[in-house]
């Protein structure tokens, strides 16, 4: 009671904090004690605006507020308890129930499977008892059936016909003569097997005849008079009573395509087209598919799309119509003119036959598929879609695909179409490779062995193609007469876009008179190879696909590779052994060999390996025959690069070997002075230049440095051997400078560093023929030459005039052994401090040697010269 009365000591503000929703939500315990000492605080202040601060209130507010929030916990702990009890009861409650309800459930669950077992036995009793009345039904049918049979044979058996049966086909409506026509069946097969009632039998047979003919002249009035409802009637019931085949006979052999297709074409369009020539034309685009293939399928197109909507509204079972009407297609108007235009096309050219089954198959599958799409739309429709119209479709598909099949079997059939392909290709490739090896053969530098070689390849190609091949004159030596070899039919294989059009398949590549197979003409070969691979693609299985066009690489490559460029790497290879001037043939037939190489990777990444990829052993195999034939070829060029430079330094050493032994101590000054170098000064400079100018139009990047740069490294060499040979006078050292000169001009023309660096040691190397003797120290001590041991400089300076008068051994610190061969040795005083700087110096030349003996070296490999074309 003491605590409840001091709260009313509170002020109403504090006691209103003091509730339990205060301290729901955000709850600060900082403001709650600012709001109560801010009512305190507004209480001490006096009339002047003051705060007296006085403890008292502040002590007495608190102590009752914190009894007041004791007694506030008391009781929310008091709630807690009483919500944790109630909430405790209530979860016990509630699984209790649910105990409960999954017994219920339970309960349920096992009556619901009680119920649909109850309900299964009785679907299955439903069930049987449905089918055994089905079966009664049927032989209730059966029977009612057989009783009018029996009766309506009687009849026949006793006057010889039935007048009941006449009225019901004749004067019943469309269901009487759908009735009589079903039991015209029945009679006539009872009358077989009764043999002895000849008199039944002629009368039924009779009868039948009768009504066969009757409904047929109706169908086919209905069919000239457009009238669909009578014919779908007489479709329905000449389908029940023989199953619809003279009906359908009917139909298809009347058909007006099939009436204006019977009539005899033109003989001379049989004969001959206006494609004729361009069929026959390797080197330009197959034509486009026969005009008149191209308006019979067209006619197909549109008779068969009317026909479908015809037939599918008249018969009964419209897939076994259009079956007959395709098949009759296909037999009938397409197999002629396929026949015909095969045997037309086989008679002008090989190739001429092979585009035309190409194109013939293109645009007859094309027409397959324009067919199926018309079977499709009209026997699948919203109100047909059901499981015999799906199985209409199928039908109608297959009947197509066979139709298809059967018309190509006689030309694709086994290795019909790849054997007259390969035939084809080994033709035209041998046609445009014999130009060049007739050539070959008249040459007039070619070799006894290369010339046998030549004899067998063009035996081989003569033998292997259909071609009257004659070997070309060459009246002229700068430009051969075209190729006069034909293809069987007569047409020039050098023609190009049209049949006035003739030029050679050869290029002239040097002054020598030497011709390679022009780049034009490669081209061409790839064209006609893709053409073929096309060919394959459409005229091959897919199975197939990979085996055959592998073997139309492989021919490719042997054309391209054993009867080309072997030959003629084979034949540089062996003119560059000649010992005489090389004509530098070698730099365009090198160009030639890795353009063609390039050419024939691209070609094999982008035509045949997409279609040997899926057969992992066919793809293995390709791809080895196509690296062997890169490798082969890349070894070759390497040997030919080697040799040319080995020609090239033997022509140059031959050159400088004419310099005169007086040819650096003239007597003349005045010429001297006049004298622009020694004639085998010029002559080497004249070649290099001719070399350079030959290997700048030919390689390029990677290839040209190092063949420049071998070529420079090694007439560096002869050079520095060179002017060991001969006396010097001081008039002749303005020679020296002036042939170093011009050869350090025709090396830098190389634009390689290396080069440079060497011809520059030469350049000073020079220098010392033509200084004063007295100053030759200071030349030594400086540039490359102050890098040379005194052993290396030895043999240049003793060619100097004046290397004894003036004492120059001396110089260098060498003296001369006169009974030791010759051979120098340093002094005993000065020596041995040569020596040790001699120790210190290493000589720029031999290093540079050592460097071009570890390239030559590894140049001998010939392996890297070929490195940055990538062709593995």
């Amino acid at each position: 009671m003491g605590s409840r009365n001091r709260i009313y000591n509170l002020e109403p503000g504090v006691s209103e904090l003091l509730t339990i929703n205060n301290f729901k939500e955000n709850f600060s315990t900082t403001e709650f004690i600012e709001k109560i000492s801010s009512r305190l605080m507004d209480q001490m202040e006096n009339n002047s605006g003051k705060v007296v601060l006085d403890p008292k209130p502040f002590v007495r507010t608190f102590e009752h507020v914190l009894e007041e929030l004791q007694q506030l916990r008391v009781r929310v702990q008091q709630q807690c308890d009483e919500l944790e009890s109630g909430t405790q009861k209530a979860e016990q409650h509630y699984k209790k129930n649910i105990i409960d309800m999954q017994g219920a459930f339970k309960d349920v669950y096992q009556s619901y499977d009680g119920l649909e077992s109850r309900i299964g036995d009785v679907g299955k009793t439903a069930v049987r008892i449905g089918e055994q009345l089905e079966t009664l039904d049927k032989q209730r049918s059966r029977a009612t059936e057989s009783r009018d049979v029996i009766e309506y044979f009687m009849e026949f058996q006793d006057t010889g016909y039935s007048e009941r049966l006449d009225i019901l086909s004749y004067e019943s409506g469309d269901e009487g003569q759908f009735k009589a026509a079903s039991l015209a069946r029945r009679l006539n097969a009872a009358a077989k097997d009764v043999d002895n009632d000849d008199k039944a039998r002629m009368g039924i047979e009779k009868f039948c005849e009768r009504f066969e003919k009757e409904v047929l002249e109706e169908f086919d009035k209905a069919y000239r008079e457009g009238d669909p409802r009578v014919m779908a009637h007489c479709a329905r019931v000449l389908f029940e009573f023989n199953g619809g085949s003279s009906c359908v006979q009917t139909y298809v052999n009347q058909h007006e395509f099939f009436i204006s297709n019977m009539q005899p074409n033109d003989l001379s369009e049989r004969e001959s087209s206006e494609d004729d020539a361009a069929l026959s034309n390797p080197f330009i685009p197959p034509p486009e598919v026969d005009t008149s293939l191209v308006n019979l399928y067209d006619d197909i197109r549109i008779t068969v799309r009317r026909e479908v909507e015809i037939i599918s509204a008249v018969f009964p079972q419209p897939a076994v119509v259009i079956q007959v009407f395709l098949q009759r297609i296909f037999a009938q108007s397409i197999q002629d003119q396929v026949e015909m235009l095969l045997s037309r096309a086989q008679n002008i050219s090989t190739l001429a036959y092979l585009r035309t089954l190409a194109s013939t198959h293109a645009a007859t599958k094309r027409l397959v598929d324009s067919l199926k799409a018309y079977c499709d739309r009209e026997l699948i429709k919203p109100s047909n879609a059901d499981d015999t119209r799906l199985v209409s479709v199928a039908s109608s598909e297959e009947t197509l695909d066979r139709c298809m099949d059967d018309l190509f079997v006689p030309y694709t059939e086994g290795n019909r179409y790849l054997y007259k392909e390969k035939a084809c290709l080994t033709e035209l490739f041998g046609n445009m490779i014999t130009e060049f090896l007739n050539f070959m053969q008249q040459y007039k530098k070619t070799s006894a062995r290369n010339h046998s070689v030549l004899t067998r390849t063009l035996n081989q190609i003569s033998s292997s193609t259909s071609s009257n091949i004659l070997s070309p004159s060459f009246t002229d030596a700068d430009q051969p007469s075209p190729l006069s070899a034909t293809s069987a039919n007569g047409f020039d294989i050098t023609r190009t876009d049209s049949p006035q059009s003739i030029q050679s398949n050869l290029v002239k590549v040097d002054d020598s008179g030497f011709y390679l197979i022009s780049a034009d003409a490669i081209l061409r070969i790839i064209k006609i190879h893709s053409e073929a691979i096309l060919r394959c693609v459409e005229l091959t299985s897919p199975q197939e696909i990979s085996l055959s066009v592998k073997q139309l690489y492989d021919i490719l490559l042997d054309f391209i590779g054993s009867k080309y460029l072997d030959i003629v790497l084979d034949e540089i290879y062996d003119e560059l052994g000649n010992k005489t001037e090389p004509d530098l043939v070698c730099f365009p037939v090198i160009s030639a060999s890795t353009d063609i190489s390039q050419l024939l990777q691209r070609h094999f990444q982008t035509a045949v390996v997409p279609l040997v990829v899926g057969a992992p052993s066919v793809h293995r195999d390709s791809l080895e025959s196509k690296n062997k034939f890169l490798g082969t070829l890349e070894s070759k060029v390497n040997y030919v690069v080697s040799r040319s430079i080995e020609a090239i330094i033997y022509w140059l050493t031959d050159i400088l070997s004419r310099q005169k032994k007086n040819d650096f101590r003239p007597k003349d000054e005045a010429v001297v002075m006049m004298s622009n170098g020694t004639m085998p000064c010029v002559h080497c400079v004249e070649f290099l230049t001719k070399i350079y100018r030959s290997a700048i139009k030919t390689l390029q990047g990677k290839n040209l440095e190092s063949y420049l740069l071998n070529v420079g490294s090694e007439f560096h060499s002869l050079l520095v051997e060179h002017f060991k040979k001969y006396y010097v006078t001081p008039t002749g050292g303005l020679l020296v400078t002036k042939d170093i000169a011009k050869y350090q001009e025709v090396i830098q023309m190389f634009k390689i560093p290396t080069l440079n660096d060497r011809f520059e040691m030469l350049r000073q190397l020079g220098n010392i023929f033509v200084v004063k003797p007295e100053i030759l120290r200071s030349i030594l001590s400086e540039g490359y030459l102050a890098r040379l041991e005194p052993n290396v400089l030895y043999p240049y300076l003793e060619k100097r005039a004046d290397f004894k008068t003036a004492k120059l051994d001396q110089i260098l610190g060498i003296a001369v052994d006169e009974n030791n061969g010759g051979n120098t040795n340093a002094g005993s005083s000065s020596g041995s401090s040569r020596d040790q700087k001699a120790t210190q110096r290493r000589s720029l030349f031999v290093n540079d040697n050592k460097v071009l003996k570890e390239m030559m070296k590894n140049y001998s490999s010939n392996r890297d010269f070929l490195s940055s074309l990538n062709l593995t």
